[in-house]
């Protein structure tokens, strides 16, 4: 099974000014549609520390702090205009919008370098570190 990926290079190149507000939150959400989130879901900046954010969903209370992709890196929003019936065939996908940042949200405590989410991003720059060219001749 191939994965195409399709993406325009209006879409690539989106200023960060325009670029759609992502939010991971703690929960599933049973609609994969456009939904109008920014009349109703409205976080604000924590008193104690602003680069925390505080909100709630469904009545329960929100953590959330931005994370920014790591250097190089873009997070993309992914559409699948013609879902398969079966499981072993060809897809397409196409790229609807592009981002460079994420609100990483948590129910009932402050999102940190723990969070599984967070350090997966950690993994990144591992992994470059990992298979980066060694220089052998600094012997």
């Amino acid at each position: 099974m191939a994965i195409q990926l399709n993406i325009s290079a209006k879409i690539a190149e989106t200023p960060a000014e325009d670029q759609p507000t992502v939010h991971y939150m703690p929960c599933r959400i049973k609609s994969d549609g456009p939904a109008n989130v920014s009349s109703y879901f409205k976080p604000i900046p924590l008193e104690s520390d602003p680069k925390y954010k505080k909100a709630s969903f469904r009545g329960r209370p929100l953590l959330g702090k931005d994370i920014v992709m790591p250097s190089g890196y873009k997070g993309l929003v992914v559409q699948e205009t013609k879902q398969p019936l079966v499981e072993n065939i060809d897809r397409t996908l196409h790229v609807s919008h592009v981002f460079d940042k994420i609100t990483y949200w948590n129910w009932d405590k402050m999102p940190s370098a723990n969070d599984a989410f967070i350090s997966a991003l950690d993994w990144i720059d591992i992994a470059e570190a990992i298979h980066a060219p060694v220089d052998s001749s600094k012997d």
